[in-house]
C-alpha cells in the first residue's frame, strides 16, 4: 500500500501509528495522521517521539531532502493542541502489536494517490496526503484545518507550484 509513498510520506504514517498506539487506540484515525503530518511539516517527528525509541542509535527521521514547512509554526502549535485535546486516551498499545488503518484513513490514502497521479508526481508526498484529508467529508480534521484558514485550495496551489518547477 505504501510502495507509492515517499519517505517523508511514510515516516507520518509511522508517525500516526505511534500516536495511535501511544493514546490506546484501536485503529490509525484521520486525526493521528493529521498529527504525525503537522509534526512532520515541522521538522519535529524526531524530537517528539523517534528519539526514545532509538536511543543513541541515530534514524533516518528528518533525513530526508529539506522541505519548506506548509504550516506557519503558530497554526502548526493550534492544530496540536487541538488535535491532541480531543483525542480519546486508553491503555496504550505496544508497537509491536498491529493497529490497522481505519476507513477513513484509507480513503484518505486513495485519494491521495489520485491527487499524486493528478499532479503527475512520482510518489505521494505530503501534500497530496493533506489534500486527501481535505477532501474527505466534513469532519473533525477538516473542519480544524479550515479553521486555521488551511483549504484544499491553498494546498492545491501549492502543489501546483511545486510542478511548475
Amino acid at each position: 500500500m505504501f510502495d507509492d509513498f515517499s519517505s517523508r510520506s511514510k515516516q507520518i504514517v509511522f508517525a500516526a501509528r505511534f500516536k495511535a498506539g501511544e493514546r490506546g487506540a484501536s485503529m490509525i484515525d484521520t486525526d493521528d495522521f493529521l498529527v504525525g503530518l503537522v509534526l512532520e511539516d515541522q521538522g519535529m517527528l524526531e524530537k517528539e517521539f523517534f528519539s526514545s525509541i532509538f536511543e543513541g542509535q541515530g534514524t533516518p527521521v528528518n533525513k530526508t531532502q529539506s522541505h519548506i514547512p506548509f504550516f506557519s509554526e503558530k497554526v502548526a502549535e493550534g492544530l496540536l493542541v487541538n488535535l491532541k485535546k480531543n483525542l480519546p486516551r486508553s491503555r496504550p498499545v505496544s508497537l509491536n502489536t498491529e493497529v490497522p488503518l481505519s476507513a477513513s484513513l484509507e480513503r484518505v490514502f486513495d485519494s491521495a494517490k489520485a491527487v499524486q497521479t493528478q499532479f503527475q508526481h512520482s510518489q505521494v508526498e505530503p501534500l497530496h496526503l493533506l489534500a486527501a484529508v481535505l477532501t474527505g467529508k466534513a469532519s473533525r480534521p477538516v473542519k480544524l484545518l479550515q479553521d486555521a484558514g488551511i483549504t484544499l485550495e491553498k494546498v492545491l496551489l501549492t502543489l501546483r507550484g511545486s510542478t511548475e518547477n
